[in-house]
Order: C-alpha cells, then sequence, then structure tokens
C-alpha cells in the first residue's frame, strides 16, 4: 500500500478524533436528512412523469442472474451483471484528477526520495492502480456538507446553530488549498530559467531539448518538451488551458515541430528512465517525477487525440499511443480513458477504415496482458459501438458495418474466458427481446425486433461463433469449445425472428436470418435445417395465390432493406428481386452439403418441392423457371457423383467416424451444384459493386 499524503497524515492527527466522535453524535441529523430527501423524491415521483423502466417491458432485468450464473460458469469471481450496467463510453468515475492537476505536478520540483520509494511498487508493479485515484476522507466528507449546504439549507443553519465544531472543516480546507496554492507558486518561481510565464517555444529550444534527451537523458530537459507538447495540444481545448502553460505555442511549424519533436524523444527518454523489462515497468530514480512526466505525456497526447480531424493524423497518434500502451496499463485513469478515445475514434462517421483498423489494434494490444477490468470494458465497448452505428442507410453503409462487425470479432479473440461471458449475456438479451415480443404480438414488440441494430447484432454474434468455432477452432481450441455451446441458441433466435411476422413484408429480413443460418452452418459443420425456410417463400400466396402487381419501380437492393417500401408491396419487380435472392441461398445451402454421405437422400424432399413449384408457376415466371431447371440438374450430378464414391466403401452406416471422413478432400465448390452457386455469388458481387458505384456517383 502507498505511503499516506501529507493531507491524510494532517486530518488524522488534527481532525480524526473529533471527526469520529462527531460523527456518532449527528448519525441522527443525518438519517433525517436523508429521510426528507427521500420524502421529496416520493413526492416528486407521485406527482411527475411515470417511469420510465416500467414503460419498457424488455425483462433486461433478468439478466444480471443470468450474469451471475455465467461468470460461475467458468470460475470467474468478478460480479460481471454490475459491469453489465455501465457504459465504458459514459463512464462518470473515469478518474478524478485533471489534465490541471497533472501539469501542476509536472510543475512541481522532485519531491523527497522518501517518497518516490513508496511509489516505487505502485509503477514497476505492472499492475493497472494509482494512488491518487481514491479521495481522502477529508475531500469526501467536505463535498458531502457542501451539498447539504445547497439542497438543504435549513438543516445547514441547524447544524451552525447546534454543531457548529464539525463546519469548521470547510474552513480548514479553504486555508489549507491558500496555503497549498501560495507553496505552488513559490515551487514554480524556483522551477527553472526557461519555464517562464507563457515563454514562446522555438525551434532552437526543441532541438536543444531534443539534443539533451537523446544525449544526457536529462530530466531537466524533458520535463520542458512535456510542457510544450501540453502547450500544443491544449491550444484548442474548450477548457482553454494553454493560458496556464509556461509555454506558448505560435504558428503551425512550431505546433508541428513540437508534436513530432516530442513523438520521437519522449519515447526514447521513457525507454531509459522506465525501462520494461518482462512486461512491466522498472523505474530508475525518482519513481514520483518518472509518474508526473508519463501522466504528462499521456494526457497531451489523449488530449491531442481528441481535437484531432485529420484522418492521416489520428492514425499516427493513435499508433503512438500503440507504442506506450504498457505505460498506460500502469495508470487505471488512464488506461479508462485510452479505451474510451479509442472506441470513439472507431465508432466516429468521419472515421475512416484506417482509423478503425487502427484503433482496432491498439484495443487489441491494451487487451492482452491487461486486467479483466480493461479486457471486460473493451469488449463491451466494442460491442455496444458496433450497435450504436449498425443502421443501415444505404448500400455504402453495410461494407462500414462489415468491417465494424470483422474489427470487434478479431477483439473477442483475446481472452476466451470473458468473450463467453459476454457472449452469454448479450446473446440472452435477444432471445428475452423475442420472447417479449413474441408475447406481446404489438406493433412495438414487433419494431423492437424487426430493426437494423437488432438484425446486426445477431450478425455479429454469428460471425463470432462461425470464426472462432468453424474458420479457426483448429488455430484456438480452447475458444471453440468453450463458445461451441452458444451456437444451438443463437440458431433457435434467428429462426424466431425469422417466422416472428410470415408475411411477404418482411421477405427480406427472413432472407437476412437465412444467409446467417448459412454462414453458421456452413462454417462449423453443424446441420441447421435452412432449406424449409426458404422453400416458405415459394410456397407463400404471392406467389401462389395472387398475379403480380406491374410496376416500373428500380431493382429492390435486399441487402440494405428489412421490409419491402410501401410502393414496392405485391409487385412483381420486388418478388423477382426476392426470387433471386432464394435461388442463389437455395444453392448456397445445397452446396454446403453437397460432399456429405447422405446427400443424395437428403435432397430428394427438396427436389420434389421445387420441382412441384416449378410445374405450378412456371410459366408465370419463365426466367426463373429456367433458372430453377439449371439448378436442379445441377444437384442430380452431385447426387449421382456422391452415390459413385459410396459404392467405393468398404464401412457401415454405423461407423460414424468414417462417414465423417467421407469425401473429406473434396470441395464443396468443386461439385456441379457448388460450382454453379459460385457463380451465382460471383453474379450477386457484380451487382452489389455496381450498386456501389451508382451510389457514389450520386
Amino acid at each position: 500500500m502507498g505511503k499516506a499524503t501529507k493531507a491524510t497524515k494532517r486530518f488524522n492527527r488534527k481532525y480524526l478524533k473529533d471527526e469520529l466522535e462527531r460523527r456518532r453524535k449527528n448519525k441522527k441529523g443525518q438519517e433525517l436528512y436523508k429521510k426528507r430527501e427521500l420524502k421529496k423524491s416520493k413526492r416528486g415521483d407521485a406527482s411527475g412523469d411515470t417511469d420510465s423502466d416500467q414503460d419498457q417491458a424488455t425483462g433486461i432485468d433478468e439478466v444480471d442472474d443470468l450474469a451471475d450464473f455465467a461468470a460461475s460458469t467458468l470460475g470467474r469471481k468478478e460480479n460481471l451483471s454490475k459491469f453489465m450496467e455501465a457504459d465504458p463510453e459514459n463512464d462518470s468515475d473515469a478518474g478524478n484528477s485533471t489534465d490541471s492537476e497533472d501539469m501542476a505536478a509536472l510543475l512541481q520540483e522532485d519531491e523527497d526520495d522518501d517518497d518516490g520509494s513508496d511509489d516505487d511498487a505502485d509503477l514497476s508493479s505492472g499492475e493497472t492502480g494509482e494512488t491518487d485515484e481514491d479521495e481522502d476522507e477529508e475531500d469526501v466528507f467536505k463535498k458531502e456538507l457542501e451539498a447539504m449546504k445547497e439542497k438543504d439549507p435549513d438543516f445547514f443553519k441547524y447544524m451552525q446553530q447546534n454543531d457548529p465544531a464539525s463546519l469548521k472543516i470547510l474552513e480548514q480546507n479553504d486555508e489549507d488549498s491558500d496555503e497549498a496554492d501560495s507553496d505552488a507558486e513559490m515551487e514554480a518561481d524556483e522551477s527553472g530559467d526557461d519555464v517562464a510565464s507563457g515563454a514562446e517555444v522555438t525551434v532552437k529550444m526543441l532541438n536543444q531539448w531534443e539534443r539533451e534527451i537523446k544525449k544526457d537523458h536529462s530530466i531537466k530537459a524533458l520535463k520542458k518538451l512535456l510542457l510544450a507538447f501540453y502547450a500544443a495540444s491544449h491550444m484548442d481545448s474548450e477548457r482553454n488551458e494553454q493560458s496556464d502553460a509556461p509555454y506558448r505555442i505560435q504558428g503551425m511549424s512550431i505546433f508541428n515541430k513540437t508534436v513530432s519533436t516530442t513523438i520521437r524523444a519522449a519515447p526514447h527518454a521513457f525507454a531509459h528512465h522506465a525501462p520494461v523489462v518482462n512486461g512491466k515497468v522498472q523505474v530508475k530514480g525518482k519513481v514520483r517525477v518518472v509518474q508526473a512526466l508519463l501522466k504528462s505525456y499521456m494526457t497531451s497526447l489523449l488530449e491531442l487525440l481528441r481535437q484531432m480531424s485529420d484522418a492521416a493524423m489520428i492514425q499516427y497518434l493513435i499508433k503512438e499511443c500503440e507504442r506506450v500502451v504498457v505505460y498506460f496499463r500502469s495508470f487505471a485513469r488512464y488506461t479508462r480513458e485510452l479505451v474510451k478515445e479509442l472506441l470513439r475514434q472507431f465508432g466516429s462517421a468521419s472515421a475512416d477504415d484506417g482509423v478503425r483498423i487502427s484503433s482496432l489494434l491498439a484495443l487489441r494490444q491494451l487487451a492482452v496482458g491487461a486486467t479483466g477490468d480493461v479486457v471486460d470494458m473493451a469488449l463491451k465497448g466494442m460491442y455496444l459501438t458496433y450497435v450504436r452505428h449498425s443502421s443501415v442507410k444505404n448500400m455504402a453503409s453495410l461494407t462500414t458495418i462489415q468491417l465494424m462487425r470483422n474489427c470487434g470479432v478479431e477483439l473477442y479473440g483475446c481472452d476466451g474466458g470473458a468473450s463467453y461471458q459476454h457472449a452469454f449475456v448479450y446473446i440472452r438479451q435477444l432471445a428475452i427481446h423475442l420472447r417479449n415480443s413474441m408475447q406481446l404480438r404489438s406493433k412495438e414488440s414487433f419494431r423492437a425486433i424487426y430493426n437494423w441494430q437488432f438484425v446486426n447484432s445477431l450478425a455479429f454474434w454469428t460471425e463470432v461463433l462461425a470464426t472462432y468455432c468453424g474458420d479457426r477452432a483448429d488455430d484456438q481450441p480452447d475458444l471453440c469449445a468453450t463458445l461451441e455451446s452458444l451456437v444451438y441458441p443463437l440458431v433457435q433466435i434467428i429462426m424466431g425472428v425469422a417466422r416472428l411476422v410470415p408475411t411477404a413484408k418482411y421477405f427480406p429480413l427472413r432472407i437476412h436470418c437465412i444467409g446467417l443460418l448459412l454462414r453458421l452452418s456452413s462454417a462449423t459443420g453443424i446441420y441447421v435445417p435452412v432449406l424449409p425456410l426458404a422453400i416458405e417463400i415459394l410456397e407463400s400466396p404471392e406467389f401462389l395465390g395472387r398475379r403480380p402487381v406491374k410496376s416500373t419501380l428500380k431493382p429492390l437492393p435486399l441487402d440494405a432493406h428489412l421490409k419491402a417500401p410501401k410502393e414496392y408491396e405485391h409487385t412483381r419487380v420486388y418478388l423477382e428481386s426476392v426470387l433471386e435472392s432464394v435461388f442463389g441461398i437455395l444453392a448456397d445451402t445445397v452446396a454446403a452439403q453437397s460432399v456429405r454421405i447422405a446427400f443424395p437422400e437428403w435432397v430428394v424432399p427438396a427436389t420434389l418441392q421445387l420441382r412441384r413449384w416449378r410445374k405450378r408457376v412456371g410459366k408465370s415466371w419463365t426466367r426463373f423457371s429456367k433458372q430453377l431447371q439449371g439448378l436442379l440438374e445441377k444437384i442430380d450430378q452431385s447426387a449421382r457423383l456422391v452415390q459413385q464414391n459410396r459404392t467405393k466403401l468398404d464401412f457401415s452406416p454405423s461407423n460414424l467416424t468414417a462417414a465423417n471422413q467421407f469425401m473429406s478432400t473434396t470441395e464443396p465448390n468443386s461439385t456441379p451444384v457448388g460450382t454453379y452457386a459460385a457463380s451465382l455469388r460471383k453474379v450477386r458481387a457484380q451487382q452489389r459493386a455496381l450498386l456501389l458505384e451508382a451510389e457514389a456517383a450520386e
């Protein structure tokens, strides 16, 4: 545990005994004050608006107990339910110290060696935590008294009349703060010849500081350089703290020179004064001085990152943060601020692909080897940021959402235990929303499911499970074994969403759901009955019992829609788009199973239904009737290929291990139906590219 501060010692010596006695005497008064506030809040609730928590019958509260169960499943002791209630982008407890306090600490002269020795264990331990994060008891009590003075002046007046001794701490704190300010001013006056009030930074000064840092590892030169960097990073700050800085930056050339010089020289100096040994920071010399320098550098770096709007500069600063991420890990406050800033850059509407990828790489490096709280914050923040920005507006936004989804999937491969907990809880939340919608059966409940945020949340977890339980199962077998149990509930949720409203208006959403199921089945090798969902679309009244309405509308891109617009309902152009997507899904589904030993028998019911549909409505859809005929021919060819390979076998059907290895060396895309499905995918990709070009031209 770190050494107690001077303010804490002074408080313990002068006021602690009296303060404890005063608290015992005034316990009833405190309870009376709380009761008054409770009565006021109850009266306000009775006369005010209704409780918004009761308006949304989503059942999310049930997730808390489930989160505890998920934590206990893997043997982790953290209470994940409390963490799930917090928002990493709105963390009000991100740290108590401010940038101005960091600069004040940097301006102070070197402390005694005794003070630094206690902090050495703090920084060199490599663990996330800092002693200045917890407020002193004196400050906490002072804040309580000030809040009481504002909220309940009558009770404060009563305290002045009956117990004035308990309020003397306010006057004493003011005196102590005045003394501290005067001491800081005296120390600042002694800080050096270059640190004059508002001294203008020049190129000569920057070059001299850089030479001294690289040649002599000068702490004094590093301090001056970081003060200049602080002034440069706060030039456009809303708080306008550059006026308090000892240096001034005039002109963009000096600004660029200051930033580039600091980013070159500071990491070099930190590598000497605070080298990283086996992933832990080992400080040489006076720890408090090095801590102040590190805090100043990280504060200025984060402030500069917040203000930048140029994509190239943002990427440059994020890479610099990635270089010194081991120092960020040593301070809880700066770790949280870095995570929040990287998530903000990742989800920014103006960010390009390079910024998002750089943010992902920095987050991944920060999460690897960090404590569980940091990993949880990064994983949760990444998922929530993705969901907030997952609304599809056009075809171009689909590309951005896909990139964000891929980045999130990469981050969820860092920690298997934390990834399972988050996936378990959020998939459970999706199931609760779906259950409530199925029970209420109202327009509002359907809208809670049939929106892009919900569908893209399903797509996110589908991609996570398909990647780590399928594509990369051999690379990370432990993570695959952990997440594999979530495949079945996710499949059930997706199938429930697809069948929630089985009308022609929501054919696009059903097609999206079928695509997710197909991706999950193809990657993991787990059989999912996808064909019935697709054939149900073909056998709907839109194709069998009603003639389509002719229209001159443009073809509808189903990838960017969850439901058909009003003007497209029952039109031929809309149904043609649906048929193109359904036939592509049928080809992909059959191709994925075309190397299974039971393929000839498995495909019989589907081919009978498709031939019956072609015979019944083929004359109304001539083009698609010919396309379906080609698909049926490829299916027959693939079935004969499987039968030919089965004649060479010498084991019985009861040998499941050998049956699973049947045609294991043959790729599904090399079969006749697989080649046909690949050609259809290529045509769809070309059509999507043309749509993107058309949107860009507009």
